[in-house]
């Protein structure tokens, strides 16, 4: 293990869009390491150099393309049988020049939700989940019943601002009303193609024709392997590293990780500040949403500490995105 660790590369990763949304992937040539499948441009930091350096000087040799403006997206590291590799990995939100594999690499644009139909190397999962996946994530509060009309207004309206991902919870609802108020919730996100998980059991989130699941901190403690297929998102609540190594051992698409401030749903809970969300986002094998406290206003604080953005109830049911 100390042999792998003192082989560790640093590679900075750019995730590059157009004018359409799609992404931009590269074809690794046959004769290097995990040949033959598809990545996102990029490569090894040279000594000296800063992330930002990096990446602008890789995609200028590989793509001849040059980087204006780009952000934190995630950092993950990822250990091979021969080496560990940590992808500093950047969303390119600027650039300018016409895009040419300058080593005579295929590159071609992909559709998000086309992403998965590649083959790419076992460490380029996170990056694609990111990629997927909004800088916000919805949180609903409890509806008071499953005929609760002011409730699927209020989630309409949510949408209709742009949120694009949402999560039902609604704990004080017996099963045969959470899995009514799920389906009714499910119709009106359908409309704006925006993934709803439900804070419930695997089954129940198969049983109403959900995205996903969101798994509670017991929920997650108790499984043994991911609950559904990889068709469909498996996220989690944390809130200490233990959780969060367990999500890394059943394979979670996203987690959410709280509370990064005092919280009015969990007003007893010391509260992580924003260098100890760094320090366990580090430990995270997936995308990571910081919950506690947050406000849009706060996302650019979320990803400069290596979060994919912000997870909030109040924050933002009660205000405009």
């Amino acid at each position: 293990m100390d042999n792998i660790q003192a082989m560790q590369e640093e590679v900075v990763v750019g995730v590059v869009h157009n004018l359409v949304g799609e992404v931009l992937i590269t074809r690794r040539p046959n004769h290097v390491h995990q040949g033959g499948l598809w990545e996102f441009p990029g490569g090894k930091c040279e000594l000296g150099e800063s992330i930002e350096e990096a990446l602008r000087r890789e995609l200028k040799e590989e793509l001849d393309i040059t980087v204006q403006q780009a952000r934190p997206l995630i950092r993950i590291t990822h250990t091979y049988p021969d080496k560990k590799v940590l992808l500093d990995v950047w969303q390119v939100e600027q650039w300018r020049g016409k895009e040419l594999g300058q080593e005579g690499q295929a590159v071609q644009w992909c559709a998000h939700r086309d992403l998965t139909h590649y083959r790419f190397p076992v460490a380029d999962s996170p990056i694609i989940a990111a990629i997927r996946l909004p800088s916000l994530y919805l949180i609903t509060p409890e509806p008071s019943s499953a005929q609760d009309n002011h409730f699927f207004y209020q989630l309409e309206a949510c949408l209709d601002k742009g949120i694009s991902l949402v999560q039902l919870r609604a704990r004080s609802l017996a099963e045969d009303d959470f899995c009514h108020c799920a389906e009714k919730a499910l119709t009106v996100c359908n409309r704006y193609a925006a993934p709803l998980l439900v804070n419930a059991t695997p089954e129940i989130a198969l049983s109403v024709g959900a995205s996903g699941v969101h798994l509670s901190s017991e929920r997650l403690l108790n499984c043994i392997q991911r609950p559904l297929s990889h068709e469909l998102w498996v996220a989690a609540s944390c809130h200490s590293l233990e959780e969060i190594l367990q999500t890394n051992l059943i394979g979670v698409d996203f987690i959410v990780l709280s509370p990064v401030r005092n919280s009015v749903s969990h007003p007893s809970t010391p509260p992580l500040g924003w260098f100890e969300f760094f320090q366990l986002t580090e430990q995270a094998d997936c995308p990571v949403y910081a919950l506690g406290g947050m406000r849009v206003e706060d996302t650019l604080m979320a990803w400069s500490h290596g979060a994919q953005g912000i997870a909030a109830i109040r924050g933002l049911w009660e205000q405009e995105v």
